[in-house]
């Protein structure tokens, strides 16, 4: 119960966020929203392990997303760092620069994908909830048959659905998932 109590108030979150910064609306440009926001989004050459960071420095927050990601996976970070700044998480995983320790950067890693820290699945549930918003996905599920075994996968109306709203197949899935949304695709 707990946990779906903050859900809700991370969804809430993401929604207000979205409108306070007119972007409520399927794949809008998340760097914008960011900056609204008061962030600097910048691309950054990470290894290939690293997706993004949030470097919080003299009061001012910026992101920096892999360059060499896929655009879509780099929509997914910035929303994730993001959360991180919204959700206002302390950071147990905190690497600080040694050579300057007026700053610190919150590293998003393989190992963050997997869900085992809260703060990790918080900043995820943020990113889905401001890229997927519950109520236009909704909106745009209804009407549309969503065969699952269909022989064109490509033009299928669930990968239509997740270019409409500029994320992966598999963010896509897991949202609808997540959502308990799987009625709508039957």
């Amino acid at each position: 119960m707990k946990y779906r109590k903050r859900h809700e108030q991370i969804e809430d979150l993401a929604t207000a966020v979205l409108t306070e910064t007119d972007a409520y609306l399927p794949n809008m440009d998340v760097e914008q929203v960011a900056k609204k926001r008061g962030l600097a989004v910048l691309p950054h050459d990470f290894p290939d392990a690293v997706s993004g960071a949030l470097i919080i420095k003299n009061g001012k927050a910026t992101i920096g997303f892999n360059a060499t990601h896929h655009p879509v996976r780099q929509r997914f970070t910035i929303a994730h760092e993001l959360g991180h700044y919204e959700l206002k998480h302390e950071r147990g995983g905190l690497f600080v620069d040694e050579h300057q320790k007026q700053f610190s950067l919150f590293y998003r890693d393989e190992n963050s994908s997997t869900g085992e820290q809260l703060q990790e699945r918080e900043a995820n549930a943020f990113a889905a909830a401001l890229l997927m918003p519950k109520e236009l996905l909704i909106q745009e599920m209804k009407g549309h048959e969503f065969d699952l075994t269909a022989d064109d996968p490509e033009n299928s109306p669930l990968i239509k659905l997740a270019q409409k709203f500029g994320v992966s197949l598999q963010a896509m899935t897991y949202r609808i998932d997540n959502l308990n949304l799987v009625v709508y695709l039957m």
